[in-house]
């Protein structure tokens, strides 16, 4: 698949103001919505930051998916970069500033993990997945209305400008081949 032809402008655009990533498929658990929602009101505002959603259109998105592709801030501080190649996805990861994770229910939450390799910042709905991930090492929000995260981003960007956001660098993870090692010692072991 290999990088868009625009990928070193996108980058640049990225890089350009605050940026917080959500990567994974359009759809109504991953919370997309409200982080536009919240967005909007930070624009609103007069913040400047950006939304880069990461991923394709899932089920029951599609009216979300129209509405993000006709928005004012569609291409300036809204990005949608839908099927991208992984080698794309690791230079967004290094170009950004956060990793939203705003989903309401997840198996796993592999972003954090990827946030992590790239020691991008992580702020992460409150829910027990991602406090089990993450740790200490990310900022969380509760809420499922705009306002709640948008007061969240609001405050993650005031401890980010201090200096003060919580780091990913020295989250724990574990590659694939390791989670696979121990959970064969689970498994044969039981």
């Amino acid at each position: 698949m290999g990088l868009p032809e625009d990928a070193a402008a996108l980058l640049e655009k990225i890089k350009q103001q605050p940026s917080f990533l959500m990567v994974g498929t359009i759809e109504p658990r991953k919370a997309q919505a409200q982080a536009l929602a919240a967005f909007e009101h930070l624009w609103r505002e007069g913040e400047t930051v950006q939304l880069v959603l990461v991923g394709k259109e899932g089920w029951l998105m599609k009216d979300f998916c129209q509405k993000v592709r006709a928005h004012p801030e569609f291409g300036h501080r809204l990005l949608w970069l839908d099927g991208i190649s992984d080698e794309f996805l690791e230079q967004v990861y290094a170009a950004s500033s956060c990793l939203l994770a705003a989903s309401e229910a997840e198996g796993f939450g592999l972003p954090l993990i990827e946030a992590a390799q790239h020691r991008l910042p992580i702020m992460a709905r409150d829910i027990g997945v991602f406090r089990e991930v993450a740790g200490a090492h990310a900022s969380y929000f509760s809420g499922l209305q705009p306002e709640n995260l948008a007061r969240a981003i609001d405050a993650w960007l005031a401890l980010y400008r201090a200096g003060g956001a919580p780091s990913s660098s020295s989250m724990p993870w574990l590659t694939w081949q390791q989670s696979t090692r121990r959970l064969l010692d689970i498994v044969l072991k039981a």
